[in-house]
């Protein structure tokens, strides 16, 4: 008998796995989506962290302008004379209205608001600061002030990066857990729909190998079919959501740039579920013809 026979009714005809495209396409789809928010997350963190880490910014307040400018010019040449300190540059009051303005509007940073003088400093990769003795030597010239690392919290915002690549993670494995179980359930469903087919082929002199085959290749082609649906739609949402955001947060916070190149490679989604697919139909069709008697 031919090894390339099939036996199985036409994909319209189907019964038992008429669904299991739609299946495949949700699950697909459920994967993008979280690889792509995963990929996007870590993206846009590591270009936020990058352009903070080795920066720290000193603010220094009070009632009198006029007394806190000076206090600054004092601090200024401090921190220039400072070891592991490259540059230091007061902000001036429009850097600073700008900085405000996504919060307070446009046009109500006036000038009767307490707006502290700010201080922003690069520190050398290789240098370490002692921001305690830093800070003791700068109250000495103004108690109002206020030293802000941001390597402090920016190990916080690292460990919540980590943990929701890692829940991602652990949502692509259920998803693909998930699927085995269902293309296996689909698989025995579809022998037991075709039980008296199968039987006669096996008394025809078909061997096991040949009936596998009709069922991955016929398994395989639900599971790209699904796929590439499930990767459309994903790819439709993840543009539809990142222009939504952009319109709502701009001027807030800046968009991260997107990993095009990263992203391309969840065009290989549904060729991978196109082979776990198949491959979870070939084992459990050769394991269920193994317990046949």
């Amino acid at each position: 008998m031919s090894a390339s026979f099939d036996f199985l009714p036409k994909v319209k005809n189907r019964e038992a796995t008429k669904l299991l495209p739609w299946v495949m396409a949700i699950m697909v789809y459920l994967s993008a989506l979280a690889a792509t928010g995963s990929l996007l997350l870590h993206s846009g963190f590591d270009d936020w962290a990058s352009s903070l880490q080795g920066r720290i910014t000193v603010q220094i307040t009070g009632e009198d302008r006029d007394e806190i400018i000076v206090q600054s010019l004092e601090i200024q040449q401090l921190l220039r004379t400072t070891p592991g300190i490259l540059t230091v540059r007061i902000l001036s009051d429009q850097e600073i209205s700008e900085l405000l303005e996504p919060w307070l509007g446009a046009g109500n940073v006036t000038d009767d608001l307490p707006i502290p003088v700010m201080i922003d400093l690069e520190t050398a990769e290789d240098a370490y600061v002692n921001l305690d003795a830093l800070e003791s030597k700068i109250k000495g010239i103004s108690e109002n002030v206020y030293v802000d690392d941001h390597a402090r919290w920016l190990g916080h915002f690292y460990n919540l990066a980590y943990t929701v690549e890692y829940t991602a993670l652990g949502i692509l494995v259920m998803i693909l857990l998930a699927s085995v179980s269902i293309v296996i359930f689909g698989t025995k469903s579809s022998m037991s729909e075709h039980k008296n087919t199968i039987e006669i082929m096996h008394l025809m002199g078909a061997q096991d190998q040949m009936i596998a085959k009709a069922y991955q290749n016929r398994f395989m082609y639900y599971g790209l079919k699904g796929g590439i649906a499930g990767l459309v739609f994903s790819f439709l949402t993840v543009f539809g959501l990142l222009s939504l955001i952009q319109n709502l947060a701009s001027g807030l916070v800046e968009m991260p740039t997107l990993p095009y190149l990263k992203l391309a490679s969840l065009l290989l989604f549904p060729i991978f579920f196109a082979l776990l697919t198949m491959l979870t139909a070939r084992i459990t069709v050769i394991r269920a013809l193994g317990r046949m008697v």
